[in-house]
């Protein structure tokens, strides 16, 4: 493992609080905050943001003197507004070292640094341990769209209509649950439903500066952590020993097979007969052939004609042991 020592560095917790994050949005939000600030005491600060300017202009007062580590405390979606807004003030490669929590409505970039852990014990061993010669980061890396937005899963096709119709019947893993249920038995009985979330979009695509190639893809998958929720660990990248590329997971699914061999995907695997190749790349450039949806973090975003991902450099994630 590539674990990196924070002995003595770590004299600023910065805590990033999106009231719109599944926890505090579910909790007494004022409560919860009172309760964040008696845990740092004197050990760091709170920034309540309600938006992308609120973030950028609570980090750069930080520009100067930036903090040791950085504490967005929500899921996903705050990981990797957090990590867009500190490359626009520090710079890519001068971004704080990150300690997520499972505190939104997807967790998946947490999952990949520790396992589950309610977010107020997360924070209080943060502090408590400030100073442990044992407490330890690992890097990451992120992927960074040609819009400067990082995140660490994109995706196309079927990846945006689950994302509408996961949204459609709430949200967490009861509703991923049903859904998969739905789309499970909506492919064994050929429904209307499954036939439109499996659209097909079309373009050109280009990996690490090859020939552009033609593509016809239903489902595209870029993941730089191993698991989509429910702990389906469908990618070769991310995790411990992760590297500075991207497990690219596209094609058109065999719908059947898919359903099939759910267990063994939830493992880790990723039969032939499913249809979808997975292959590791560190850029890759789409042309569509309309504009097309796509998503990031399952935040989806408005059609593009084109757009670029690559893989960013190492940013340390604080690994709770």
């Amino acid at each position: 493992m590539q674990f990196k020592s924070l002995r003595n560095k770590i004299t600023v917790i910065l805590v990033i609080a999106n009231p719109k994050a599944g926890y505090l949005k579910t909790r007494n939000s004022s409560g919860s905050l009172a309760e964040i600030h008696r845990i740092l005491g004197n050990a760091g600060h709170v920034a309540l943001t309600q938006n992308a300017a609120e973030l950028e202009q609570a980090l750069l007062s930080y520009k100067d003197a930036p903090p040791s580590v950085i504490v967005p405390f929500g899921g996903d979606g705050t990981v990797s507004a957090v990590l867009g807004a500190a490359a626009k003030v520090w710079g890519d490669h001068a971004i704080p070292a990150i300690f997520p929590l499972h505190a939104g409505t997807m967790n998946m970039i947490a999952w990949d640094v520790y396992p589950k852990t309610a977010p107020l014990k997360a924070l209080r061993w943060l502090v408590e341990h400030q100073a442990d010669t044992h407490l330890h980061s690992s890097p990451r890396y992120p992927i960074k769209t040609s819009s400067a937005q990082y995140g660490f899963v994109f995706g196309f096709g079927v990846t945006v209509n689950f994302m509408h119709a996961y949204y459609s019947m709430g949200s967490g893993p009861i509703a991923a649950t049903k859904l998969l249920a739905k789309i499970a038995w909506g492919i064994i009985r050929r429904s209307p439903f499954v036939e439109n979330l499996f659209s097909t979009v079309k373009g050109q695509q280009a990996r690490d500066n090859t020939t552009p190639q033609r593509f016809a893809w239903q489902a595209c998958l870029a993941l730089s952590i191993q698991c989509l929720p429910l702990r389906f660990r469908v990618s070769t990248s991310g995790g411990n020993k992760a590297k500075q590329d991207m497990c690219l997971i596209a094609g058109v699914p065999n719908k059947l097979p898919l359903v099939l061999n759910l267990i063994r995907i939830w493992f880790g695997a990723m039969p032939r007969s499913i249809g979808v190749e997975r292959s590791t790349v560190a850029k890759i450039e789409f042309q569509f052939d309309s504009p097309t949806a796509w998503q990031l973090d399952g935040d989806v975003h408005a059609p593009l004609s084109s757009i670029q991902i690559s893989s960013a450099p190492a940013v340390q994630f604080v690994a709770m042991e």
